[in-house]
C-alpha cells in the first residue's frame, strides 16, 4: 500500500513573517493599471493635510507674499496687464493664474496655493508616464512616490509660488515629445504642443525659462533630433511665446523700452549679485538635506549610468535615457551653480529627474540585489537606520507619555512625526538584517525594505503638515487678523499704511487687509478716526493721540484718537 502524497497546507501569514507583506507588494506593483490611483492616493492626503484649516494658515512674505498681493492688485484694479505704477521685472503668468484663482474661490490662502496642489498632482503623473518611457514600471512608480516625499517638493507644493506649475510645464513638454518618438501618426502635433508649452513657461517663469529649454538641449541634439527638423515643432513655441509677445506689445506702448530693460536687468542683477553668492557646491548640499535619502539612490543611478556609459564606449549618449536622465539634472544644476544668487527652490525642476534615478537605482537593487561592496554599505546605513530609528522612537515615546526629557512641553507637539519616522527607520533596519538569513524571496524583502522606508516618509511628512501648522508660516499676523474684535474693523474700515512699514509684513498686510487705504507719505498725513499699521519705531514721532488695537512683532494696528 502506497502512501498518497502529502500536500503541505500553504502558509499563514504569520509564517510568512514580513515576506507576505513583499508577495502582496509585488502583486500591486504588477497591477500597472492601478499606478495612477496608487500615485493619487499617495499625494492627495499630503497636498491637502491641514489646507483647509485657514484659521492655521498664514502666506510667507517672500515669495508667496509678493505673488499673492501683486495677483490681488490685478483683482482689484481689473488691469490684467500692467497695474502697476512702474515697469515690472517679470513676465505676469504667474499673476495671472493666482488672480484667477482667487476669483474663482475667494481671497484666502487656499486660493492663492491651490495651484500648485493640482500642478504638484499633475507633475507626479507626469514623471511617472516619462519613466513609464525611459525606465520599468516599477522604477517608474518608486520615483514618483519618491518625489512626493521629497521634503522641499512637497513644501513648494503647496506654496503659492510658480516653481512647481513651471516644472510642470517643463515635465509636459518632455513627456510629449517623448511620446512623438513612439507615436508615429501624431508626432507632428505632439512635437507642436511641446513647442507650445516651452512657450508657454517663459510666461510663467520669465528669464529663468532659459534654464531647462538650455538643458533639453543633449537630448535634443543626441536623442531627439528628428523633432528639429518639425517645423510644427518652432511654430508651436511661438505660439506659445504669443501671450508673452501680446503683453510686451501693450506694456511697450506704456512704457516704451523701460518694461524691456526691466525684465532684462532683473535676471542679470540676480545672477551676478554679491549678496547671495554661496559655494558651487550649495545645490549638492541642498540636495543632501532636503532630498534625504533618495538623493542617495540617485547619486547611486548616475554612477550606474556614468558606469553603462564608459562601457558603451560613449555610444549610449544617443539614448534618452541618459540625455535625459543624467545631462539634464548635470547640466541644470551646473548652470545654477554658475550664478551668484543660489536658493534652494531654483532646482525645483530638477527633482522629478532625479526621483526618476531614485526609481531606477530602486528598481536595480530589486531585480540584481546588492553586489559584495554594496550589501556591506547597506548593512553600515541600515545599521544606522537601526541606531536612530530607535532613538527617535523611543524619545518620541518618552515625550508624549512622561515628563522626563528636558524641554518635554516643547518636544511633545513633534513626538508624533519622530515616532512615524522613527518606527519605519527601526522596522526597515531589522527587515535588512533579516533578509540574509531567512528562506524569503529577495525581491519581496527589498520591496517590504524600500516601503518601509518611503512609507516612514509619508508618515511623519503627513503628520507634520496635519499637525506641526507647517502652512502657518506667520501665526502671529494670522492670530491677530481672526480675532473676533479686530475682524469687523477690518472689514467696515479702510486702514493706511505707515511710511516705514516693515517691508515683508507691508507684503502680507496688503493682501490680508481687507479695505486697504494709501501708504502715506508721511505720518503728518495720519488723521482724526484713521486707522493705520506702523512700525514700534514710528510710534514716538507721531504726534497724535492713538489706540492701539493689536501687534504684530514690532508692527502695530492704532486708531487715531479725534
Amino acid at each position: 500500500m502506497t502512501t498518497p502524497y502529502h500536500i503541505p497546507p500553504p502558509m499563514t501569514r504569520w509564517q510568512l513573517g514580513p515576506g507576505w507583506l513583499g508577495q502582496r507588494l509585488q502583486a500591486l506593483i504588477q497591477a500597472k493599471r492601478w499606478h495612477w490611483l496608487i500615485l493619487l492616493m499617495w499625494m492627495v492626503p499630503l497636498l491637502l493635510a491641514g489646507f483647509f484649516d485657514l484659521d492655521h494658515q498664514s502666506l510667507m512674505a517672500h515669495d508667496e507674499g509678493l505673488y499673492a498681493r501683486r495677483a490681488r492688485v490685478i483683482v482689484d484694479t481689473g488691469d490684467w496687464i500692467h497695474p502697476w505704477a512702474a515697469p515690472h521685472h517679470k513676465t505676469p503668468g504667474p499673476y495671472w493664474v493666482v488672480a484667477l484663482f482667487i476669483q474663482l474661490v475667494g481671497r484666502h490662502e487656499v486660493a492663492v496655493r491651490l495651484p500648485s496642489v493640482l500642478a504638484s498632482i499633475g507633475c507626479i503623473w507626469l514623471t511617472y508616464a516619462i519613466g513609464r518611457r525611459l525606465l520599468t514600471p516599477t522604477a517608474a512608480l518608486l520615483g514618483a512616490l519618491s518625489l512626493g516625499v521629497a521634503p522641499l517638493w512637497l513644501q513648494y507644493s503647496r506654496l503659492a509660488t510658480p516653481d512647481v506649475v513651471f516644472t510642470g510645464l517643463i515635465l509636459l513638454a518632455v513627456w510629449l515629445l517623448l511620446k512623438a518618438d513612439a507615436d508615429s501618426p501624431a508626432r507632428r502635433w505632439l512635437c507642436f504642443g511641446a513647442g507650445v508649452t516651452l512657450g508657454i513657461s517663459v510666461l510663467i517663469r520669465s528669464a529663468l525659462a532659459a534654464v531647462p529649454i538650455a538643458c533639453l538641449l543633449p537630448y535634443l541634439l543626441l536623442s531627439g533630433r528628428h523633432h528639429l527638423k518639425q517645423w510644427r515643432f518652432y511654430l508651436g513655441g511661438l505660439v506659445g511665446l504669443l501671450p508673452t509677445a501680446v503683453w510686451l506689445w501693450l506694456c511697450w506702448r506704456r512704457y516704451d523700452m523701460a518694461v524691456i530693460n526691466a525684465l532684462i536687468n532683473f535676471p542679470v542683477s540676480q545672477g551676478l549679485s554679491a549678496d547671495r553668492v554661496k559655494s558651487p557646491l550649495f545645490y549638492l548640499f541642498n540636495l543632501m538635506v532636503n532630498d534625504f535619502l533618495w538623493v542617495f539612490f540617485a547619486l547611486g543611478a548616475v554612477i550606474l549610468l556614468l558606469r553603462r556609459l564608459v562601457r558603451s564606449n560613449a555610444t549610449a549618449l544617443c539614448q534618452p535615457q541618459i540625455s535625459l536622465l543624467l545631462l539634464y539634472p548635470l547640466f541644470y544644476l551646473g548652470l545654477l551653480s554658475f550664478a551668484s544668487t543660489k536658493l534652494p527652490h531654483y532646482a525645483i525642476p530638477v527633482y522629478p529627474f532625479l526621483a526618476l534615478l531614485t526609481g531606477y537605482a530602486m528598481d536595480q537593487l530589486v531585480c540584481q540585489g546588492p553586489n559584495a561592496m554594496l550589501k556591506r554599505l547597506l548593512g553600515a546605513v541600515n545599521g544606522l537606520l537601526l541606531i536612530l530609528g530607535g532613538a527617535l522612537t523611543v524619545a518620541a515615546g518618552l515625550a508624549l507619555t512622561t515628563n522626563v526629557l528636558p524641554s518635554t512641553e516643547d518636544i511633545r507637539p513633534y513626538a508624533p512625526i519622530a515616532l512615524g519616522l522613527g518606527a519605519a527607520w527601526l522596522g526597515a533596519g531589522l527587515l535588512w538584517f533579516n533578509v540574509w538569513f531567512r528562506d524569503q524571496p529577495r525581491q519581496g524583502r527589498l520591496l517590504s525594505w524600500l516601503t518601509l522606508l518611503l512609507l516612514g516618509h509619508w508618515s511623519s511628512l503627513m503628520i507634520a503638515w496635519g499637525t506641526a501648522e507647517l502652512g502657518n508660516i506667520n501665526p502671529e499676523m494670522k492670530a491677530l487678523l481672526i480675532r473676533q474684535d479686530i475682524q469687523p474693523i477690518l472689514q467696515t474700515e479702510a486702514v493706511d499704511f505707515s511710511p516705514g512699514l516693515n517691508s515683508k509684513r507691508s507684503t502680507l498686510l496688503r493682501f490680508y487687509t481687507p479695505n486697504p487705504g494709501e501708504k502715506l507719505p508721511t505720518l503728518d498725513r495720519a488723521a482724526p478716526h484713521d486707522y493705520l499699521w506702523i512700525e514700534d519705531s514710528e510710534l514716538p514721532p507721531l504726534n497724535r493721540p492713538y489706540d492701539s488695537l493689536g501687534q504684530i512683532k514690532q508692527t502695530h494696528l492704532i486708531k487715531i484718537r479725534p
